[in-house]
């Protein structure tokens, strides 16, 4: 018997069968492999034709079975329904057991038999998907810092800027082009400078020293922010070789503290006054009665009492015993 030639159809769809670059498989509604072209089988370490009547989730860890029949379920259910195609990064697992990380893009098929599920697998690479981690952890940083509300600064052994976040726009008025290149320690209040200065000199020679210090620095519309710094001494490191700064505005933390401050204060003067009697005292100089705002004459023992924390205890003075009493005294 004669072996019947292919058509043209069949001779094209295995030509870019064999060809292509992906790893290739069709399976059908069970989830057996009908097809597996060579680079699948390079993908998995099989021989040729040894996936064929292999359960597609063999390809895949325990782990992500039940998630792969979630992600997959609807590919094949509905009777008539061609939907979307579907990508995902997943694990697969080798004949040898060994994992590797796969992206797969899954496309449902009508055909006479029923419905069939084609796949096209490609391998991550790890160098690609360590690479990519890292971008997205840079990207996540750089959001990190040019949202947040401090000031991230990097300044170079000779103290210059070689780093400055936007946030000192929204703190300080300034742009980040001004700041790039300067020291900056001619914003700094005259008062505080020489402060700075001097600590800094003495940070610079620490390398790994961790400090922080307070002082005001000039806006850009000329006032005054009093800022936070926490500095890192990082000049050693091979990566970074700097000084990392983070300043925080605490002007508004500054001023709560001034008028706490303010606060204790005046009530300690407040106190000082009520416990104390100052000014001239409108005396009797027969009975000795005070003659208080009000105009009417008190007692001294209770003037003073109503108006200090003073409590009388009564006796007699010896001149006043010999003058009443001088047959006692005798």
């Amino acid at each position: 018997m004669t072996q019947e030639k292919p058509t043209r159809r069949e001779a094209v769809s295995k030509a870019v069968l064999v060809s292509a670059p992906e790893g290739i498989l069709v399976i059908d509604a069970h989830g057996l492999v009908l097809l597996a072209n060579a680079q699948t089988e390079e993908l998995f370490g099989y021989e040729p034709d040894e996936m064929i009547g292999l359960h597609f989730e063999a390809l895949l860890p325990e782990v992500f079975r039940e998630a792969h029949q979630r992600q997959t379920a609807g590919s094949t259910s509905v009777p008539g329904f061609r939907p979307a195609r579907v990508e995902m990064e997943i694990p697969g697992i080798r004949k040898d057991g060994t994992a590797l990380l796969l992206e797969m893009s899954v496309s449902s098929v009508d055909s006479q038999d029923g419905h069939l599920v084609c796949c096209i697998l490609r391998k991550i690479d790890e160098s690609f998907q360590s690479e990519k981690a890292r971008r997205e952890m840079e990207e996540q940083f750089r959001l990190m810092v040019e949202n947040s509300h401090d000031i991230l600064t990097i300044r170079d052994a000779d103290a210059k800027i070689r780093y400055m976040s936007p946030s000192i726009n929204r703190v300080l008025g300034y742009t980040q082009e001004q700041m790039i290149g300067a020291t900056g320690f001619e914003l700094i209040h005259p008062e505080d400078r020489p402060t700075v200065e001097l600590a800094l000199n003495e940070f610079w020679k620490n390398p790994g020293a961790r400090d922080s210090i307070q002082y005001r620095a000039r806006h850009a519309n000329g006032t005054w922010i009093s800022l936070e710094v926490v500095a890192y001494n990082l000049l050693d490191h091979p990566v970074i070789r700097g000084v990392v700064i983070n300043g925080r505005d605490i002007s508004e933390r500054k001023h709560d503290e001034a008028g706490r401050e303010q606060l204790i204060s005046d009530l300690q003067e407040a106190i000082s006054k009520v416990n104390s009697l100052t000014g001239l005292l409108p005396i009797c100089a027969s009975c000795k009665k005070i003659h208080d705002e009000n105009g009417k004459w008190q007692q001294i023992e209770t003037y003073i009492r109503e108006r200090s924390k003073v409590e009388f205890s009564h006796g007699m003075c010896p001149e006043c015993a010999r003058l009443w009493y001088p047959d006692h005294c005798e």
